[in-house]
């Protein structure tokens, strides 16, 4: 995945994603080490813990 925004301020790479509460932006995690499926994989489990958590 190229790490490439027309925003100088947003950076794209596998991994990243933005945490919402009461759909606003709270914060974000980004997850880096292995590979791109890996990295995802690992993000999307911790946003699922992160949903039942804040319900």
């Amino acid at each position: 995945m190229a790490i490439q925004s027309n925003d100088p301020k947003i950076t794209l790479v596998a991994g990243g994603y933005p945490l919402f509460v009461n759909n606003k932006t709270a914060g974000g995690i980004g997850v880096g080490g292995g590979s791109e499926e890996q990295d995802c994989d690992i993000a999307e489990y911790v946003l699922l813990k992160f949903e039942e958590f804040i319900k």
